[in-house]
């Protein structure tokens, strides 16, 4: 256990940290196979059904496990069969037949990757009595069938088209191995009972690395890079001064440096855009008392500058929200009905409830972009007569604060700006407003029988354009709520050294078996 954390390393060295792992070289290793990577949080639970969902945990999933499909790298959406299945295909609208490659074995002596492992993965997820927080990535399950020790049949309720893109390939559907994991009393967090895929994990120091080595029996392609290195850097600035310093070979980098960096590209760099399936609000806890009067939250949602923030905090380079759903994917709003700023109705709002002298708490992650979002608006709400304080947090302590299970802060929660991202369709977006993500990850916390109904009709649903209507229903009950003041759907801008060929998803998640030298 190391107490110093990276970020302050680089902040105490000028972003010079480190240099003995990076040498006076710009470019990967000398023999090619060391990688160095950068994510945002530290892994903090490797079970595909309990995972925050970060992107240090679902990058070790990919690497370490496997699933019956992958994404393709690129800027769109599509899939192929993973390197753990000899046959993968959907029978009919309910039924998707699978054929695991034979040889594939578990670590620790635990035998061979069986279906009775990919059964009893996706089952333990699925099974209601587990409570496992993505469960909803199988809602449409109805039971696995298992043929013999390598072939299996997953039967749906009902038709569901985007199961590829939501559920198949995502991370959530990797493989655990049923001896280890039951060995282990059911459930794992920060280390995985066994594993199957062409990495393995060969040294952890919280907040500062995580080391991946190749997995020796590994019988499938072999990776490009014997080694990874794994560095969980919170802020993109200290990633990007990282970066600068020659530490890291791939980060992420924030929205707002971007024109900078395209004026003075690092040495030997080259910038990948992805598109993401994110999105960004200001949310407000309905059930606080300051906030319980419904003209309270509608004059926030017309005080807040939204195209301010944008210019401000996101150097004007993304796009506006009108929603949860992003760009690119059925149900997307191209407009709302809150289209500008309003600061007289925003007043007269606040006279009609009696709000004045209002004050409010705001709380956000301490990144560059959300805490410039955040002073945004805190001077947009001060001329409607809204006293907001700011309360910046390490992320870590923000993904708890709505949280009923992590404690009573969730009662104090007034006001916060958030970002979400999911897997590639409407469902993934709206599944966690439903009233039983209330103390989940509804922080806003109200209940719609409406929005639930819309919700289960629409992942059913096989016409696009009845399932386009019901998400924009939805969202238009969301917005009515008053709750929520939509932001962004920013894309996702990398950094990569020349001689590096990144397997980036379009959410701008990472394949790490097949990132290849140039």
């Amino acid at each position: 256990m190391v107490a110093l954390t990276r970020r302050r390393l680089l902040a105490a060295m000028g972003g010079t940290a480190f240099a003995s792992l990076a040498g006076a070289r710009v470019g990967l290793s000398a023999d090619g196979k060391v990688l160095r990577i950068r994510t945002d949080l530290d892994m903090q639970s490797l079970d595909p059904g309990w995972m925050i969902g970060g992107l240090a945990e679902t990058t070790l999933q990919h690497a370490c496990l496997g699933t019956l499909g992958v994404y393709e790298s690129g800027e769109s959406w599509q899939w192929r069969p993973s390197a753990f299945v000899e046959t993968l295909e959907q029978a009919d609208g309910r039924r998707i037949d699978f054929r695991l490659r034979k040889g594939i074995q578990w670590s620790g002596g635990f035998g061979e990757l069986t279906a009775e492992d990919v059964k009893y993965s996706i089952d333990r997820i699925a099974d209601p009595k587990n409570e496992a927080a993505w469960a909803a990535k199988w809602a449409a399950l109805d039971h696995v069938e298992v043929a013999d020790s390598h072939s299996g049949t997953i039967v749906l309720k009902e038709p569901f088209a985007p199961i590829w893109f939501t559920t198949i390939c995502h991370a959530t559907a990797s493989f655990v191995c049923k001896k280890a994991v039951e060995a282990k009393g059911g459930r794992f967090t920060t280390e995985f009972p066994a594993t199957c895929g062409p990495y393995a994990i060969a040294a952890w120091v919280p907040k500062q690395r995580i080391e991946l080595a190749l997995n020796p029996q590994w019988s499938g392609p072999r990776p490009a890079f014997e080694r990874i290195d794994i560095l969980p850097i919170e802020d993109e600035k200290a990633a990007e001064l990282a970066y600068d310093a020659n530490e890291l070979d791939l980060t992420v980098v924030s929205i707002d440096s971007l024109p900078r960096i395209r004026q003075a590209m690092p040495e030997r760099t080259t910038l990948a855009m992805r598109p993401g399936t994110f999105w960004t609000w200001v949310g407000m806890n309905t059930e606080h008392p300051k906030l319980q009067d419904i003209r309270v939250r509608q004059a926030i949602q017309r005080a807040i500058d939204v195209d301010a923030i944008l210019q401000a905090a996101y150097a004007g380079i993304a796009p506006r929200a009108h929603g949860i759903v992003p760009p690119g994917l059925l149900g997307h709003r191209a407009q709302s009905a809150i289209a500008a700023r309003d600061v007289d109705r925003a007043k007269a709002l606040l006279a009609e409830a009696g709000a004045s002298g209002l004050s409010l708490v705001l709380s956000t992650m301490n990144k560059a972009d959300r805490v410039t979002a955040a002073q945004i608006i805190q001077a947009n709400l001060a001329e409607v007569g809204i006293a907001v304080e700011i309360k910046a947090v390490d992320e870590g302590t923000f993904w708890n604060l709505g949280l009923e299970s992590a404690g009573t802060d969730w009662k104090d929660l007034q006001l916060w700006i958030m970002r979400f991202g999911d897997a590639a369709d409407p469902s993934q977006m709206t599944q966690w407003y439903v009233s039983s993500q209330v103390g989940v990850w509804n922080w806003e916390r109200w209940k719609s029988a409406e929005f639930d109904a819309l919700d289960k009709q629409a992942i059913a649903e096989q016409d696009p354009q009845k399932r386009t209507e019901m998400y924009l229903r939805m969202q238009q009950i969301m917005e009515d709520t008053g709750a929520y003041v939509w932001v962004t759907h920013e894309p996702i801008p990398h950094l990569h050294r020349d001689d590096l060929t990144p397997a980036l998803f379009p959410d701008g998640l990472m394949f790490l078996p097949d990132f290849k030298p140039a």
